[in-house]
């Protein structure tokens, strides 16, 4: 029955968006473009109006979306260019189901990564409260200092189609990556007449391969079938074959300073000439190195978090193919005008890409003013000044409680080393050389050979210095701007560079992708050699529910009313506290506390509550009871992990005014939730 309800629940929601598609082709010419844009203007506009009036449950849309996008698809059976139309929609469905198959496969949401973090940012916008929300991590706070438009989107996708969250968080991810693979398809029909050179261009941007990926494949050795066929010795073959898959995968992004990158020189599995030609060690004395990834588009897939890089991906796809529509379609005037409109959403959608995304337009509009082609300043400034509007009262809250992130240039111990800067980027850097060679297409070629090329030494000489320091002071900008500029580079330069009209090129790019795509094969014998454990669980919360009693606390969260949720901090970050209040989209007391700190700077008064949560828990408050009421606390978590000593104590103290609803059938602990009487 489930499999039956993820079926029609898929359906569903793509007979809503071929709708908008449907819609908004009727003044976009391009159908990819169309999607993308009819989606970001439906979320946009109800974005903004929900900063004055909260819309609520949404789910009586349901019907009106899935009817409405039907009729309109029937209509559009019935019209010119039908053929065409559907063709588009079956690669946006290849392009969803990639990214569901990733989803399906490995739906859990866990601390492990940043997921609970995005999951919390989509809960917060759940209930549908005038915008800015409650903030579930710190109430009474407001929800106003994080670039989370594409998590309020998510919510939207949640309330019309009354999903519950985990399940909108996978499905959302699916989305949200789908676009950009649809849009990349788009730009490279433009260019490339070869479909077998296109679907290149495509795998290679979906599966994320770096100029890492081939060089740890020379470096180190696979694991070496066992002698023996025991059972045994058949599983510890199979987990080594999944770890050297999955070591290859996160190498290929997060080598530079990362965890294969320090334990090399004790790595059993290096083949040591090889690595010392092509990554030697990189001595820093007594510093530490730094520690330098580059997260690009197909790493998505396999990291699975719905985070800001994953908008910054699509809207810098989108922004490529409105240029190639504003250089070569019809509409000339509607893509710069809609290209102008993505920079303000950029800000709001993942701030740090911002800045490249106005540089990347720069660049664009300089060459065409040194080609002396004529840019239409007044569509720009109007789709600029539109955007700006329709997010402007984000920014009242939003620029008020951001942190002061100045740009430093990068000194002589933060650069990163030539041998490891060569090793991640060199297929940047030839296509980069061989789009100087393109003839058909040369003045766009040289437009961005140049420009990519700029951004890529901007990256090497400035940062943003955001509250991380040590051999982290770099580490969020090369994340965020390195696998930026990569899917950049694959996208346009790959597409000019495989439409070539010179062989050798063509030819030579084709070769670089298939030595970069070497990581299929490391995602192909990790799925293979991974533990699947909750495979199709896509409410993500299976690894934690497949006990009866957290399943029956979490049931219990879902239909209580909306309050505060006490939870014990268990650690700062990447743990289980929140983990009740978060699944069932309500506000917990405090959340990650380093978190906190990260979004906000200093923040005492986040360290003294976790300290006040900590003695509650070891019965050592004064008066636990009002500590409850001045916090306006409403439910309080008692689970296996905290001290089951302290149970009678905390009981006695609160019994007057919280109820004991215990989930345990075990006369060893408690386990169960106090709820306060109304």
């Amino acid at each position: 029955m489930y499999f039956i309800y993820t079926i029609f629940s898929l359906l569903f929601i793509w007979l809503s968006v071929a709708g908008v598609s449907v819609m908004s082709q009727k003044y976009i010419e391009d159908i990819a473009i169309a999607r993308s844009v009819g989606l970001l203007l439906v979320v946009l506009v109800l974005f903004f109006v929900e900063h004055f009036v909260g819309l609520g449950k949404l789910n009586w849309l349901l019907p009106f979306t899935v009817l409405g996008g039907a009729w309109l698809l029937w209509k559009k059976q019935r019209r010119a260019g039908a053929a065409l139309f559907w063709r588009a929609e079956l690669v946006f469905v290849l392009a969803f189901l990639y990214g569901f198959f990733w989803r399906y496969s490995y739906p859990g949401i866990s601390p492990s990564s940043e997921k609970i973090t995005d999951l919390f940012f989509i809960g917060n916008y759940y209930t549908g409260e005038t915008l800015p929300p409650l903030d579930n991590w710190n109430p009474p706070h407001l929800f106003d200092y994080y670039y989370a438009f594409q998590h309020y989107a998510a919510a939207l996708l949640g309330r019309v189609f009354n999903l519950e969250i985990g399940v909108c968080f996978n499905i959302s991810f699916a989305l949200l990556a789908a676009l950009p693979l649809t849009l990349a398809w788009s730009i490279s029909k433009r260019f490339v007449a070869s479909t077998g050179l296109r679907i290149l261009l495509v795998c290679t941007l979906a599966f994320g391969g770096t100029g890492l990926s081939p060089i740890l494949h020379l470096a180190y050795q696979s694991p070496k079938a066992p002698a023996s066929q025991s059972e045994q010795a058949k599983k510890r073959y199979h987990s080594e074959l999944e770890s050297r898959a999955r070591g290859n995968i996160i190498g290929g992004v997060r080598l530079i300073g990362g965890g294969l990158d320090n334990s090399r020189e004790n790595d059993r599995n290096v083949i040591k000439p090889v690595a010392d030609v092509l990554l030697p060690v990189t001595d820093r004395g007594d510093k530490q190195r730094m520690v330098l990834p580059a997260e690009n588009f197909g790493y998505q897939f396999f990291l699975g978090d719905y985070h800001p890089s994953s908008g910054g991906f699509f809207l810098l796809v989108l922004a490529l193919a409105l240029i190639v529509s504003a250089e070569y379609g019809k509409q000339a005037r509607v893509s710069q005008v809609l290209l102008a409109g993505l920079v303000p959403v950029m800000m709001i959608t993942n701030t740090w890409t911002f800045p490249l995304l106005v540089l990347l337009i720069g660049g664009w509009l300089a060459f065409r003013f040194f080609y002396k082609k004529s840019i239409d300043w007044l569509a720009l400034i109007g789709g600029g000044l539109a955007g700006t509007f329709l997010i402007y009262p984000f920014l009242i809250g939003f620029t008020a409680n951001s942190l002061p992130t100045p740009i430093r240039f990068v000194n002589g111990d933060l650069h990163t080393p030539i041998s490891r800067f060569l090793a991640m980027h060199w297929p940047m850097l030839l296509l980069v050389v061989f789009a100087l060679f393109e003839k058909k297409y040369r003045r766009l070629s040289l437009t961005f050979a140049v420009t990519w090329f700029a951004l890529l030494l901007i990256s090497e000489f400035i940062y943003i210095d955001d509250p991380t320091g040590s051999q982290y002071q770099r580490t969020n900008s090369t994340m965020k701007w390195w696998g930026w500029i990569h899917t950049g580079v694959i996208v346009m330069l790959g597409a000019l560079c495989l439409g070539s009209s010179v062989k050798w090129v063509r030819w030579a790019t084709a070769a670089v992708f298939l030595c970069v795509n070497v990581v299929a094969f490391d995602l192909f014998r990790y799925w293979v050699y991974s533990g699947r454990f909750y495979q199709g669980k896509l409410a993500g919360h299976h690894w934690f529910t497949q006990t009866a009693t957290n399943r029956m606390m979490f049931e219990f969260l879902k239909e209580a009313p909306q309050g505060i949720i006490l939870e014990r901090v268990i650690k700062n970050a990447y743990s289980n506290t929140s983990i009740y209040g978060v699944f069932n989209h309500k506000p917990v007391l405090l959340g990650w506390p380093s978190h906190l700190l990260t979004w906000h700077g200093s923040v005492p008064r986040v360290w003294v509550l976790k300290d006040e949560i900590d003695k509650f828990y070891k019965a050592e408050l004064d008066d636990p009871l009002e500590w409850l009421a001045s916090h306006n606390v409403e439910y309080v978590v008692f689970s296996p992990s905290d001290d089951n000593k302290k149970f009678d104590a905390i009981n006695a103290a609160i019994k007057s005014t919280f109820v004991w609803h215990e989930f345990e059938h075990s006369r060893k602990r408690h386990t169960g939730i106090w709820v306060k009487v109304q």
